[in-house]
């Protein structure tokens, strides 16, 4: 099979009919592929408090303010006790509401730096997401429970 392979692109490049590769076409076919890896979120949250600040403080769009903040909550989720992750969102089921947002598959996918990275941000942003998210939760909950998270999130 690797040799009619072979053959068939020895052929084709060696027939008069060959065109040369257009890496314009290429790129424009694979554009929407990348594009596509990033998450179709649920806009419903745009009118939450948080994802209004962020868009407002850090110029970036209500998808990223809702995507950055799931992957940042579900960083700490993963690093925080499910008893204490379930007191949160007790306590504050914006939080739930929030990574529900975004398919569960995406915050799955590598690292916050990828997950920031598909979704058009520096992977920096997270360090400017953070306190912001950590104030809003600081709003909603008591000050221990806000730092369960901020702890959880240095981990």
């Amino acid at each position: 099979m690797k040799y009619l392979s072979t053959a068939l692109l020895i052929s084709l490049l060696a027939s008069s009919h060959a065109s040369a590769l257009d890496f314009g076409s290429i790129m424009q076919a694979v554009t929407p592929v990348a594009q596509s890896a990033a998450p179709a979120v649920d806009t419903s949250m745009t009118k939450n408090p948080l994802i209004q600040n962020l868009t407002s403080s850090l110029g970036v769009t209500p998808t990223q303010a809702i995507g950055g903040t799931a992957v940042i909550l579900n960083d700490a989720k993963t690093n925080m006790k499910p008893a204490d992750f379930s007191a949160l969102n007790s306590k504050m089921p914006q939080v739930g509401s929030l990574l529900s947002a975004v398919p569960s598959t995406f915050t799955k996918t590598g690292t916050p730096e990828t997950q920031f990275s598909l979704l058009g941000m520096a992977p920096e942003m997270i360090n400017k997401f953070t306190p912001l998210i950590l104030q809003y939760l600081q709003s909603g909950t008591t000050p221990g429970m806000a730092q369960l998270v901020q702890s959880a999130l240095a981990q």
